[in-house]
């Protein structure tokens, strides 16, 4: 079953049109995954050694100057080794590289995590975002999953202790805003009522009822059919809810970006900053929404596939988590194009599984 859902996430992908020998196909595989393993280019003769392929070094090296000159492997000019071509990885990836299932022991270890922390806090997006940067070694990137409108899911409102009031809002998706009342306006709105806890509650009670739901348009209508305290709370709600649908991402949670430094292609860390400006930004990731959605599961983008220049030297390998209905995160991991894919595409679809898992158990099935 596993193998049939990865077959299917890269027939999603862009398959390059390169029919191969049978020795050709193993030596591209070597030295994929001898140059992720080294960084160092790859001779014929070391392959022979490590591999132990059955054949002479020079008929490896007449293998790998034929997928040279089919655009997989490149030649450094400082270099006699060969290392792989975007086209090499994205070959690989699509039908070479052999692919596990995350180890069950490192399946239940992060379930254990996860059962620790609150589902409706972002102590989670931190979690899966963490978990995901440890165990692929490489960058990782989480969006909060948030509703393409976002809609009234409970209301609590609060008398704190300096005769504020705070409004607490939990949207549908889970999502969490808090507001504090302006207290002049409050007293103007509604001069002739009780603002104290039972008052408060009273209100909240009335807009649970009447605003489940309902999205910021709704609740504005709604609104004018309340009482004095219940619409002019209910006017801020709309407020809020307005300001949510503006922001499709509106926080990046990343872990990791001292593995991607470690690693020799990114040994000066200016190289690596304009790669996670695009990441923090939130149109580059915008974008990435409707193609993990139209296209479902695991999806990898090496090198100069990304339309941006600053990604060019970099492999993403993201997937969606939540339902495109409802609410809809991302989450992944960025690295060198020389990442270990192996590990990689397994984690991030065990992620995005599990997180799909616990929204649902959190929320139920529907909305």
């Amino acid at each position: 079953m596993a193998e049939d859902r990865a077959a299917r996430e890269r027939a999603t992908s862009p398959r390059p049109a390169v029919d191969l020998t049978d020795r050709q196909r193993s030596v591209l595989r070597a030295v994929v995954e001898d140059y992720v393993l080294t960084a160092v280019p790859v001779g014929s003769k070391a392959l022979v050694t490590r591999y132990g392929l059955d054949v002479s070094p020079a008929t490896v090296r007449n293998a790998m100057a034929e997928l040279e000159a089919l655009g997989l492997l490149t030649h450094p000019h400082t270099s006699a080794g060969r290392v792989p071509s975007d086209l090499g990885y994205r070959l690989y990836v699509e039908s070479l590289m052999r692919e596990a299932e995350l180890d069950r022991t490192d399946q239940l270890m992060i379930r254990h995590q996860f059962s620790q922390v609150q589902l409706t806090s972002n102590e989670w997006l931190r979690l899966a975002a963490s978990i995901l940067a440890g165990s692929t070694r490489s960058a990782s990137v989480v969006t909060p999953a948030r509703a393409r409108r976002a809609r009234f899911g409970h209301l609590q409102l609060v008398a704190l202790a300096d005769g504020t009031r705070l409004l607490v809002l939990v949207m549908a998706d889970g999502n969490v805003s808090q507001r504090r009342l302006d207290k002049h306006a409050l007293d103007r709105a509604v001069p002739d009522q009780a603002l104290d806890q039972v008052g408060l509650d009273e209100a909240a009670n009335i807009l649970n009822t009447e605003l489940a739901g309902l999205s910021a348009p709704q609740v504005r209508r709604r609104a004018g059919r309340l009482g004095p305290l219940s619409g002019w709370i209910a006017e801020v709600v709309a407020g809020v809810l307005e300001e949510s649908d503006s922001l499709v991402v509106e926080e990046v949670f990343t872990d990791g970006i001292v593995n991607v430094l470690e690693q020799p292609e990114f040994a000066e860390g200016s190289k690596l900053r304009p790669i996670l400006e695009v990441i923090q930004r939130s149109d580059f990731l915008q974008q990435l929404v409707p193609v993990l959605t139209r296209r479902g599961g695991v999806h990898v983008i090496i090198g100069r596939e990304n339309s941006n220049d600053a990604m060019h030297e970099v492999s993403l390998v993201f997937a969606p988590y939540g339902t495109p209905d409802r609410a809809l995160g991302l989450l992944g991991v960025l690295g060198p194009t020389r990442m270990r894919y192996p590990r990689a595409i397994p984690t991030v679809r065990y992620l995005s599984t599990l997180m799909n898992e616990l929204i649902n158990s959190e929320y139920g099935e529907t909305q």
